[in-house]
């Protein structure tokens, strides 16, 4: 198995939180216990559906299955959630795929900027052999892909003045997760990236080390960053998945009836995921963050496809030596054939 840096301290700092907080001991003797850890807010759609889905899997599982759900990295950060499913201390995680590419060079393909038209188009390309070419790979890892639900498209906010084309981008001084062809994508349109933890944001902002921060829209409405922003520009420039992965060894244990259900409850769950999405979105863009004072604007398509035309070379050369040429060649095919 693929192991990381951190790795074993992580665990045994996940596993320490664990018990300190009862999770740990004689219940696994009496039923089987899903702590789901994730990074997002109670406001977050995939916290929303998770608790549709804790509802779900402890009724149909008629009290065999307890989920108990750690919001804000109560229990553990994003990369150590996917590290405590590797270990065994957590049984399922969100994550986002910036963070899963870590794991898995597979999902470097979802980085790929301005592959999707619209969210219907990943959706499409997602529920019709997408999800399964993703998740193909992860039980080398120790993981198991369970359901590809999403945050919606990043975009763009800004606080000297709006980034509507592609020189609007030149020495932007701008906040990144760390994900590396994020950072290679950025760079290829001029702009200056840097990686900053979310929590450190709003002072970044409020002080000028960065000019502006790219996220799904309502991550700025729904947090106190955009009380620092002034402009939010819809590029839509990648489609943001946020990944429900499980614990091979937790599931490879866990009885097959039992199995298939929390399988089904978790996918049957992303229409709805999606649904909390297309309205927290929505709500965000027309009526949230231009009551906070943040102007709103589509970015021309024209200028999207000069975007695009800058920033997909670099990414895609790298991702095609993370992944191989037959491996990228095969998701593109598919990506145009849900167009």
């Amino acid at each position: 198995m693929r192991t990381f840096p951190g790795l074993r301290r992580d665990a045994l700092k996940v596993a320490a939180v664990a018990c300190a907080l009862g999770l740990a001991g004689p219940v696994w003797a009496a039923k089987h216990v899903i702590k789901v850890s994730h990074a997002v807010t109670v406001n977050h759609p995939g916290h929303k559906a998770m608790l549709k889905f804790k509802e779900k899997v402890e009724a149909d599982s008629k009290g065999q299955i307890e989920v108990r759900i750690f919001h804000s990295s109560q229990l553990a950060g994003q990369r150590e959630g996917v590290e405590g499913l590797q270990a065994g201390s957590i049984e399922i995680t969100l994550t986002p795929n910036g963070i899963a590419a870590a794991f898995d060079p597979t999902f470097a393909l979802l980085d790929i900027p301005f592959q999707f038209d619209s969210a219907a188009h990943a959706r499409k390309f997602l529920d019709n052999g997408g999800e399964k070419m993703l998740f193909a790979n992860l039980g080398k890892v120790g993981l198991v892909g369970l359901a590809a639900w999403e945050q919606g498209f990043r975009n763009l906010a800004t606080v000297k003045a709006p980034a509507m084309k592609a020189a609007d981008m030149q020495g932007l001084k701008l906040r990144t997760m760390e994900a590396p062809l994020h950072i290679t994508a950025w760079k290829a349109v001029g702009a200056n990236p840097t990686p900053i933890g979310w929590a450190q944001v709003y002072t970044s902002l409020q002080q000028g080390i960065i000019d502006g921060v790219e996220n799904p829209s309502y991550i700025f409405s729904q947090t106190p960053v955009h009380e620092q922003l002034k402009f939010l520009t819809l590029t839509k420039h990648i489609y943001d998945p946020i990944l429900v992965l499980g614990s091979k060894a937790f599931f490879d244990k866990l009885p097959a009836d039992l199995r298939t259900l929390v399988f089904h409850s978790l996918s049957s769950l992303t229409p709805q995921e999606r649904q909390y999405v297309d309205e927290d979105v929505t709500k965000a863009e027309t009526k949230d963050l231009p009551g906070f004072g943040v102007k709103v604007m589509d970015m021309p398509a024209a200028n999207m496809a000069e975007l695009a035309k800058a920033s997909q070379p670099p990414v895609i050369k790298d991702v095609e030596r993370r992944v191989g040429a037959p491996a990228l060649q095969a998701w593109q095919s598919a990506v145009n054939a849900a167009r």
